[in-house]
């Protein structure tokens, strides 16, 4: 089974025309203000999951700030959602700083989201305030037995769009918080996996946490993984393409380029996330 845990679809409105939602919304705008910037709906992101034969993906929006915007959307993805049930898995993606962000994710989480995310935030680091609001988040979760996406990225190296200026205490200050939350950690998470050899202070805290790879043949070496693993064990790692910014194969060769062997690569592929999600 192959399981994509972070893909990004967008409604017919928005793919179509971006123009009008850019408006006010510095998270869309930092990805999405270059038209070259692709944007996929159902049936174009359907194709490419079967042609990569993967089973089951998490679906996510993007990170809005206006609540109509966000409201929208996210109302339009657990429909669509449902009409693939058990392929297609709903999340809930908007500006966490927002003040409408936790009962927006509650009535998404009642109405039958599989979880929230990807949580979004370009301009800031993890302030104590976005620590608050993601860790209320996180604790919604928690009671459904729902899982968090939370965007994280590498505190050094070149920039890019969607770059934002996290440090890498200031996630771990994230995984602190949300004790007993299903969380993955977008983008490898921001390199926190190393720290995993600090097994006193860091690795009795990540039991409930997993990290995916989205974009991660753009920012680290394939032998990263394979150190990771080592570290961790692969069941700790979870395919997200990021789609579309890549696809399934690109992430197929990077695993390969990892000298991973073939049972760590099915871990990552689905088997870690379908234990994780709780998933057949």
């Amino acid at each position: 089974m192959i399981i994509d845990v972070h893909i990004h679809l967008s409604c017919p409105e928005l793919a179509s025309d971006r123009l009008p939602f850019l408006t006010g919304e510095i998270g869309l705008e930092a990805l999405y203000s270059d038209p070259a910037a692709k944007l996929v709906t159902t049936s174009e992101l359907l194709g490419d999951l079967d042609l990569a034969g993967v089973d089951k993906a998490l679906v996510m929006g993007f990170p809005f700030a206006k609540e109509d915007n966000a409201r929208r959307h996210n109302d339009w993805l657990l429909e669509e959602c449902a009409r693939y049930p058990g392929r297609l898995l709903p999340l809930a993606a908007f500006d966490p700083r927002a003040h409408w962000a936790i009962r927006h994710a509650e009535a998404f989480l009642d109405a039958g989201g599989f979880g929230l995310g990807e949580l979004c935030v370009y301009d800031e680091g993890l302030t104590p305030f976005l620590l608050d609001q993601l860790e209320a988040l996180g604790a919604a979760c928690s009671v459904r037995s729902k899982v968090m996406l939370v965007h994280v990225n590498e505190p050094i190296g070149h920039q890019y769009p969607g770059k934002a200026p996290i440090e890498i205490g200031q996630i771990f200050e994230l995984v602190k918080r949300c004790q007993g939350v299903k969380l993955i950690l977008a983008h490898f998470g921001g390199g926190l996996p190393f720290l995993a050899s600090l097994r006193k202070e860091v690795r009795p805290y990540l039991e409930n946490v997993r990290f995916d790879t989205a974009a991660m043949p753009f920012l680290f070496e394939p032998k990263t993984l394979k150190l990771a693993t080592e570290l961790l064990g692969a069941d700790y790692f979870l395919l997200g393409t990021d789609y579309p910014l890549l696809k399934t194969a690109r992430y197929l060769k990077y695993f390969k380029d990892a000298s991973l062997n073939p049972s760590d690569i099915e871990a990552i592929c689905g088997q870690a996330a379908a234990s994780f999600l709780e998933l057949q």
